[in-house]
């Protein structure tokens, strides 16, 4: 019996223009409630801006946020794992030594924001607001004041799993993760959505195999491994349609809603 349902959202759960229909997932948590299944949203992207996605509905789900770092349910916090402010300076600096990073194509996922460096390109600070609320330049991230759970950085669709690779080699304690077709999350190297789901779990007493996950993309993986039943999109990468237990179709086509809807009908 499925008593949670987790989905990572872009290129997942949210359809081509990065959206859902609000009246089909009102209908799913009425049916969810009534049966008693938790529906969570598993992302890479800010706790802030999963919130706002989902300001209609928050306080009738959870959220695992920051690719695991952050995690939600019914408003109340459950989990939270934080970079200290030497290890978010230090990847910074190290990252500027990539090969494979354009300028300061890369940003601070906090708290109460997102920071991204003074001198960074505006079109990368118009890509960073479609996935964090509350962008803010600076000068220097010495001067951030928030309690910050990852690093993201872009690079190209051709060069980011070169550069994912090249951070975990230069980084010891932290973890790159591809989370698009060309930006990479970095957080701390015990931490996952996995981490994050089985926070949520062990605080309502929900089995592995009571879980079931939606996921595309290579930050999907450990959630999809840990969950007892894993379906992946049409368009998901190939390790994570071969680490499925199905795949269905193309996110576009909002098949995660579909398949839960089915789950309650």
């Amino acid at each position: 019996m499925i008593k949670l349902v987790a989905t990572d959202m872009d290129g997942t759960f949210l359809d081509a223009h990065g959206t859902y229909d609000k009246e089909r997932l009102a209908g799913v948590l009425a049916k969810f409630k009534e049966q008693d299944i938790i529906f969570a949203a598993a992302s890479g992207r800010s706790l802030l801006a999963l919130k706002s996605l989902f300001a209609d509905f928050k306080d009738q789900m959870a959220f695992i946020a920051e690719n695991g770092s952050a995690v939600v349910l019914f408003g109340e916090l459950v989990y939270e794992e934080h970079l200290t402010k030497k290890q978010y300076i230090d990847i910074a600096n190290k990252l500027v030594e990539s090969p494979y990073l354009h300028g300061h194509d890369y940003l601070l996922s906090g708290k109460n924001g997102a920071y991204v460096h003074a001198d960074a390109d505006d079109e990368y600070v118009d890509f960073a607001k479609k996935y964090y609320d509350k962008v803010q330049r600076v000068a220097s991230f010495e001067e951030v004041d928030d309690l910050i759970f990852k690093l993201t950085a872009n690079f190209t669709a051709e060069t980011v799993r070169e550069g994912e690779a090249w951070v975990n080699d230069a980084i010891p304690f932290a973890t790159a993760v591809t989370t698009g077709f060309k930006s990479i999350d970095i957080i701390l190297n015990h931490v996952d959505k996995s981490t994050g789901l089985a926070h949520l779990c062990e605080k309502y007493d929900i089995k592995a195999e009571e879980v079931l996950a939606f996921g595309d993309n290579l930050n999907d993986l450990e959630m999809l491994e840990w969950a007892g039943t894993a379906i992946a999109t049409a368009n998901a990468r190939k390790e994570i349609k071969e680490a499925a237990d199905q795949v269905i179709g193309n996110h576009a086509d909002e098949v995660v809603m579909t398949y839960m809807e089915g789950l309650v009908d």
